[in-house]
């Protein structure tokens, strides 16, 4: 399993509505509070001087989503204790450190199927985490 996995395994676990990739999960479109989390990029290097590229930082964003700025900021922080905390490392590889460096609030309005309905407003938190890893 990569980092990305093993986010989103344990963000289940802790009891977040979670979409892979995008704001659907096996049940249909997410609504209400949820989270997304996608992949963004992989660093490598710090390793040894016979594998320089050893390590790895995968960076993940997870955006957070709920129907006022209180609710997404809540549903990020929840995600944001699992992220920090401890996680089963990837495969072959063992953690050494994990960090939030970025992180925003923004809004916009929510898709609807039905054009008489209003559109309500979805808040959105984006936090971006670095894994830093090395093998195991």
């Amino acid at each position: 399993m990569t980092a990305t996995d093993r986010l989103v395994a344990a963000l289940v676990d802790a009891g977040l509505a979670v979409g892979d990739g995008e704001p659907r999960n096996a049940g249909g479109a997410l609504t209400g509070r949820y989270v997304v989390v996608r992949p963004r990029t992989e660093l490598r290097g710090d390793g040894t001087a016979a594998d320089p590229n050893a390590d790895r930082s995968p960076e993940i964003q997870v955006t957070a989503a709920g129907p006022s700025r209180l609710a997404a900021d809540q549903v990020a922080e929840q995600a944001r204790t699992v992220a920090l905390g401890r996680l089963e490392p990837p495969d072959g590889f063992v953690w050494q450190q994990a960090a939030q460096y970025v992180t925003g609030t923004g809004t916009a309005p929510e898709a609807t199927t039905d054009p008489t309905a209003p559109e309500s407003p979805t808040f959105f938190r984006v936090d971006v985490y670095r894994y830093y890893l090395t093998p195991a």
